[in-house]
């Protein structure tokens, strides 16, 4: 493999690119065609593989900041697609649930995902979408081991091998 010659050589910078091109894209057909944005979106659909879920799960879930949820979840709430209702066992909670206008949004933006999706496989060789899948969740699963690693580290003085684990 070819050393990286500047930041956008690297690995992260390319799966951000590729990321923030399809989010734009997402996020202008979901505003156009669903009234969504694709915060929201994102909330909806966790929401739909994992009701009764909350803000915090969800969060986890996406790896993304909790206050966003929140709004995301709120603007779901005031506008019928989402209801909360407070967990029994944690009054401080709130267990987020798909209404019926909510199931069917859900199931109409799905249906675009699942032609990207289905597009986006369709430009890799044969076989390639499998590989590409399995190599991005080796990529994640790594990355969270750094970002585990630079949880522990806290607090400890900087050094060269902190810098460039295995050198």
């Amino acid at each position: 493999m070819k050393k990286p010659d500047s930041v956008i050589s690297f690995v992260t910078s390319r799966v951000l690119k590729l990321s923030n091109t399809l989010g734009l894209y997402s996020s202008r057909r979901y505003r156009d065609e669903f009234g969504l944005t694709l915060p929201e979106w994102r909330v909806l659909s966790v929401v739909a593989y994992s009701e009764p879920t909350t803000a915090r799960e969800i969060s986890r879930i996406l790896a993304t900041d909790k206050g966003w949820i929140g709004l995301s979840a709120d603007s779901l709430r005031r506008r019928g697609y989402v209801c909360g209702t407070p967990d029994e066992r944690d009054r401080r909670r709130t267990l987020l649930t798909l209404t019926e206008e909510g199931r069917k949004k859900h199931e109409a933006v799905l249906a675009v995902s699942t032609w990207r999706q289905e597009r986006l496989m369709a430009c890799l060789p044969d076989g390639a979408g499998d590989l590409f899948i399995e190599c991005l969740e080796r990529l994640q699963a790594e990355a969270e081991k750094l970002l585990e690693e630079s949880e522990a580290l806290k607090g400890a003085p900087a050094t060269a091998s902190r810098q460039s684990p295995g050198k």
